[in-house]
C-alpha cells in the first residue's frame, strides 16, 4: 500500500520550518510591513507554514502570493506558488491536477535558470508520476534533478531527492537500493540542526523495516526520530510517528496501544482535508486489524474507507481497499464475497494500469479458487498474476505467486514441479532477504519433502523455518511447521519427538486463539470506551451550547439595566452638579490656598531629602571603586592560574604521546620478538623434512609447522592492527596489478595444491594515491579467505579493480562454499567466525574493514552457501 507523505515538503522547499506558532506569528507580522516581491515571499511562505493546520487560510495565501506575482511580473513567485498549489493537489489525491501546476512551475523557473528551484520542482513532477505508476518517467525526471542538485550547497534538497529514489526502488522490489537511498537521507539529515526533517527520513526507514517485517529495527527509528524532534512537533509528523507506532505494536501484541496510537493519528486526518491519507489510515487499520483475526472491527474499517474514496474518486485506493476487503472475507473463509471482491478489484486496477492491485487480485482469485477445488482456473490466475509481477519486477509478489503454484502441483502429487516452484520462491525471498518469505517456503519446502519421504531435506527446511519464525514472530507459519514437523518425525517413526511437536502445535494454536479473543474482547472496550467518550464530549457541549445561550440572555438583560441606570445617574448628576456649582467654587478658593501652602512645605521637605540623597550615591560611589579594584586583582589571579593550568596541559598532552609512542614501540618489538622464534621452528619442521625419514615424526613436525604459520598470521593481523590505526602511514601511487601479483604469488604453494585458478583484472586509469601497506593487507586477508573456503573442484577467484565515478571499486569474487545469510549482518565483528570450517582467529575480515574504514572508504559482501562469495570495497580518489 502507497502511503502518500507530503507534509515534510514544507522542509524542502523552505530548507527550514520551527515550530508552528513562533513561525506563524512572525510572518503575520512581517506581513504587515511587506511589499513588492517580498511581500509575494512571504505569502507563499506563511501559506505553506500554516497549511498542516489550516488547510483553506493556506490556499487562500498561496492563490494571494500567486496574483501579486502575476501582477508584478515576478517570475520566482510565480513557480513556487504554482510549486506549493501542485503539491497542496497532491496531498489531496489530485495527481493530474498536481503535475499541471508543476509544469507551470517549471516553464517560470527555467525562464529565470535558478537551478535549485529547478530541481525542487523536477523532484514534485518525479512524485506525481510515482504516484500516477509511471515509474520509467519518474525515474528519469529524477535523474534530472539529481543532475542540478549534485553539486549543491543544500544537502536538505538532495536529502529529499534520495527519499523519493528510496520510495521508486522500493515499488520496484530493489531493496538493497532502496535502503541505500533511505540512509543516504537519513545521514544527511542527522546533521543538521533543525531535527523535523529527521522525522521523515526515520519513517520511511521504519516503513522498509516494517515491510522486513524486523519491528524492532523499525521501533528503533520511529523513537530515535520523536526524541530527537522533542516536544518541538508539527501535528502531520505526530500523525505519521503514531500510525507508525501503531502498525509496530499490533504486530508485536500490544493490541490495545495500537488502537490508541491510530485514533490519535485519524483524529488529526479527520481534522485536515487531507483525504487520501485518512483514507490510507483506515485501510492500514483494517489490514492491522485483519492479522490478529478481528475480522468485523477490519470490515468496519475498511468500508468506512471505500466510502471515503468512493466520494473522493480516489480509483487506486478504492482498488486497494477492494482487495483488503476480499482478502478479509477469505480469511474468514467466505469464498464467495471474497471472489466478489476480488473481481471488483481486478476490473478498477485492468481498466486504469494499476498492476500492482491487478496482480494481488490475480493471485487472491487463485488462491480462492484452488481452496474450491477448481485447479485450471486457479492455474490459470496464478499465472496471471506472475506475468504482471514478472513485468513489473514485484519480486516479493512473483516468489508468494510461485509458492501458491507449488501448493497447487503439491495437492495435485505432481511433487517434482511443486518442488521446483518451492524451490524458485525460496531463492527469490532470500536474495531479497523477505523473512517471512523464506519462512514460508521452508514451510511448503518441509510439508513437501515429508510427502516425498526426502526426511533430511524436510529436517532441514522445517528446522531453518521455526528458527526464523521464532525470529520474526509469525506465529501463523510457526503453527504449520509444528504441524509439519509432527507428520515428519510420525512418517520417520520417532513417536515421542511427533508427541512434543503435536503438543507444541496445539499450545501454540490454542495461545493464539486465546489472544485472538482477547484482542476481540480489548477492541471492543476500546470502542465502548471511545464511543462514551464520545457522548461524554457531546453532552459536554451541548450543555456549554446551553450555558453560552443563558449567559448571552443575561449578559442582554445585564446591558439594559445598566444603560438605564447609566442614563437616570447622568439626569441626576447634571442636576445636582448645577446645584453645587457655585458653592463648590468658593470651597476650591479656600482649598487652593492651603495646598499653595502645603506644597511649599513639601518642597522644603523634598530638598532636605534630596541632599540626603546625594550623600549616599557619594558612599555607594566609592563602595563600587573598592570592588572594582578587588575585581581586577581577582582577574590576574585567575590569569596567572589559566597560564599554569594550559602549561599542565600541555605537559599532560606531552606525557601522554610519549605513552602512546613507548605502548606502540612496545607492541611493535613484542611481536617481532615473538615472530623470531616462530621463525626457527618454522624453519626447523622444514630441515626435518630433509633430514628426518620417521613419518610419525615428520607429521609432528609438520602439525608444528602448521601451528607456529597460524600464529605468525595471528602476529601479521595485529600487526595492521596497529598500522591501521597510526595516523602516519605512507600514502603512494598504487600499482593494483603489481598488488594481486604480489599477494598472489604469496600463495603459489596453496593454489596449486588446490588446483585453483585465480583470475585479474585492472581498468583504472587515472592516478590514484592511497595506503599500500592498508591495500596488501587487505588483499592478502581477502585471498587467504578466497582459497580457505574453497570448493574441492573447480574453484575459481577473481580479483579486479575498476574506476567508477569518483571511486575504485576493488572486488575479490569466488565459487567457493560460501555463508549463510544469516550471519552477513555479523562477518565484520571482532572474533567472529561464521563457519565451521573456519580455523583462523575471526580478525581478518574486521581489520579489513577497518582498514577500508581507514581509507574512507565502505565495503559490501554478498554470499550465498554452496555458490560462492563476492566482496566490493569501494575505496574514493584522494589527492596526494
Amino acid at each position: 500500500m502507497r502511503v502518500r507523505i507530503v507534509g515534510f515538503l514544507i522542509f524542502v522547499l523552505f530548507g527550514k520550518v520551527a515550530a508552528q506558532s513562533p513561525t506563524a506569528d512572525s510572518l503575520r507580522q512581517l506581513l504587515r510591513t511587506s511589499q513588492g516581491t517580498q511581500r509575494a515571499d512571504v505569502l507563499n511562505y506563511y501559506g505553506y507554514v500554516i497549511l498542516s493546520y489550516n488547510y483553506v487560510d493556506a490556499n487562500n495565501l498561496i492563490q494571494e502570493a500567486l496574483d501579486l506575482s502575476v501582477k508584478l511580473k515576478y517570475q520566482k513567485g510565480q513557480a513556487e506558488a504554482f510549486l506549493y498549489k501542485g503539491t497542496i493537489e497532491d496531498r489531496i489525491g489530485n495527481d493530474s491536477t498536481a503535475l499541471d501546476f508543476f509544469q507551470r512551475a517549471l516553464v517560470r523557473s527555467e525562464r529565470i535558470k535558478d537551478r535549485q528551484l529547478m530541481a525542487r520542482i523536477l523532484t514534485a513532477i518525479g512524485l506525481a508520476y510515482q504516484h500516477k505508476n509511471n515509474l520509467d518517467s519518474a525515474q528519469n525526471i529524477y535523474q534530472q534533478s539529481y543532475q542540478l542538485l549534485k553539486d549543491s550547497l543544500n544537502p536538505l534538497y538532495l536529502s529529499f531527492l534520495y527519499l523519493r529514489l528510496a520510495e521508486l526502488n522500493g515499488l520496484k522490489n530493489n531493496q538493497a537500493k532502496q535502503l541505500s537511498f533511505l540512509m543516504r537521507s537519513w545521514e544527511i539529515r542527522k546533521k543538521l540542526t533543525d531535527k523535523h526533517p529527521l522525522v521523515w527520513a526515520g519513517m520511511n526507514l521504519a516503513n522498509y523495516y516494517i515491510d522486513q517485517s524486523d519491528f524492532d529495527r523499525a521501533m528503533w527509528y520511529v523513537n530515535y526520530a520523536q526524541q530527537e524532534l522533542g516536544h518541538d512537533t508539527l501535528n502531520e509528523e505526530a500523525a505519521i510517528i503514531y500510525r507508525n507506532k501503531a502498525v509496530i505494536v499490533a504486530n508485536q501484541g500490544d493490541h490495545m496501544a495500537a488502537l490508541d496510537l491510530f485514533a490519535k493519528a485519524q483524529r488529526f486526518y479527520e481534522q485536515n482535508p487531507f483525504r487520501w491519507n485518512l483514507v490510507d489510515l483506515l485501510i492500514e487499520t483494517g489490514r492491522t486489524q485483519t492479522y490478529v483475526a478481528n475480522y468485523e472491527i477490519s470490515l468496519k474499517y475498511l468500508f468506512q474507507a471505500l466510502e471515503l474514496a468512493q466520494a473522493n474518486q480516489f480509483k487506486k485506493q478504492i482498488a486497494a481497499v477492494y482487495f483488503r476487503i476480499a482478502w478479509v472475507y477469505y480469511s474468514m473463509g467466505q469464498n464467495v464475497l471474497a471472489k466478489d471482491f476480488a473481481e471488483k478489484c481486478w476490473t478498477i486496477a485492468e481498466g486504469n494500469r494499476f498492476d500492482f492491485e491487478e496482480a494481488s487480485a490475480c493471485n487472491l482469485m487463485g488462491l480462492i479458487s484452488l481452496r474450491m477445488k477448481e485447479d485450471e482456473d486457479a492455474l490459470n490466475q496464478f499465472n496471471c498474476a506472475l506475468e504482471i509481477r514478472d513485468r513489473n519486477n514485484f519480486r516479493t509478489g512473483y516468489a508468494s505467486t510461485l509458492l501458491n503454484i507449488g501448493e497447487l502441483y503439491e495437492m495435485r502429487n505432481e511433487f517434482k514441479k511443486a518442488e521446483e516452484y518451492d524451490l524458485k520462491s525460496l531463492t527469490i525471498e532470500t536474495e531479497i532477504n523477505h523473512a517471512l518469505g523464506i519462512c514460508n517456503s521452508c514451510q511448503n519446502l518441509g510439508q513437501l519433502y515429508t510427502k516425498m519421504g526426502e526426511y533430511e531435506k524436510a529436517t532441514f527446511y522445517l528446522s531453518k523455518g521455526e528458527g526464523l519464525s521464532k525470529k520474526i514472530r509469525a506465529k501463523g507459519t510457526l503453527l504449520d511447521i509444528y504441524k509439519n514437523k509432527r507428520d515428519l518425525f510420525k512418517a520417520r517413526g520417532e513417536f515421542r519427538s511427533a508427541m512434543n511437536y503435536s503438543m507444541l502445535h496445539e499450545s501454540l494454536r490454542d495461545s493464539m486463539i486465546n489472544e485472538n479473543l482477547a484482542n476481540r474482547v480489548v477492541t471492543l472496550q476500546h470502542y465502548f470506551e471511545m464511543n462514551q467518550k464520545d457522548k461524554e464530549i457531546k453532552i459536554l457541549n451541548q450543555q456549554r451550547e446551553l450555558q453560552d445561550v443563558e449567559i448571552k440572555q443575561q449578559r442582554v438583560a445585564i446591558a439594559v439595566g445598566i444603560l438605564v441606570t447609566l442614563a437616570v445617574s447622568i439626569a441626576a448628576y447634571v442636576v445636582f452638579g448645577l446645584y453645587k456649582r457655585v458653592k463648590r467654587l468658593n470651597a476650591e478658593i479656600s482649598e487652593r490656598n492651603e495646598e499653595i501652602v502645603a506644597q511649599s512645605e513639601e518642597l522644603r521637605e523634598a530638598n532636605d531629602a534630596l541632599g540626603n540623597l546625594n550623600t549616599e550615591i557619594s558612599e555607594q560611589k566609592k563602595q563600587i571603586e573598592e570592588q572594582a579594584e578587588e575585581l581586577a586583582v581577582s582577574n590576574q589571579t585567575i590569569a596567572r592560574i589559566n597560564e599554569g593550568l594550559e602549561e599542565k596541559i600541555k605537559d599532560r598532552t606531552a606525557e601522554l604521546k610519549e605513552a602512546y609512542h613507548e605502548l606502540d614501540t612496545f607492541f611493535y618489538r613484542s611481536s617481532h620478538d615473538f615472530r623470531r622464534p616462530l621463525t626457527t621452528f618454522m624453519g626447523l619442521a622444514e630441515v626435518a623434512k630433509v633430514m628426518i625419514k620417521d613419518k610419525p615424526a615428520l607429521e609432528l613436525f609438520e602439525k608444528v609447522n602448521d601451528t607456529a604459520r597460524n600464529l605468525d598470521k595471528m602476529l601479521f593481523k595485529l600487526q595492521s592492527v596497529s598500522a591501521a590505526g597510526t595516523e602516519d602511514l605512507a600514502n603512494s601511487e598504487i600499482s593494483f596489478k603489481n598488488i594481486f601479483q604480489t599477494e598472489i604469488r604469496s600463495f603459489d604453494e596453496e593454489i596449486l595444491k588446490r588446483k585453483i585458478h585465480v583470475n585479474t583484472e585492472v581498468d583504472v586509469k587515472r592516478p590514484f594515491y592511497s595506503f599500500p601497506t592498508l591495500l596488501n593487507f587487505i588483499v592478502q586477508n581477502l585471498l587467504e579467505n578466497s582459497i580457505s573456503f574453497s570448493r574441492d573442484d573447480k574453484t575459481e577467484i577473481c580479483l579486479s579493480a575498476k574506476e567508477v565515478g569518483n571511486d575504485v571499486i576493488m572486488t575479490i569474487r569466488d565459487n567457493g562454499i560460501g555463508i549463510d545469510p544469516v550471519y552477513l549482518p555479523r562477518v565484520f565483528e571482532m572474533y567472529f567466525r561464521a563457519n565451521e570450517r573456519s580455523t583462523g582467529n575471526g580478525l581478518g575480515l574486521y581489520i579489513v574493514k577497518k582498514m577500508v574504514d581507514k581509507m574512507n572508504g565502505r565495503i559490501e559482501i554478498k554470499s550465498e552457501l554452496g555458490k560462492g562469495t563476492e566482496v566490493k570495497m569501494f575505496i574514493p580518489f584522494t589527492l596526494r
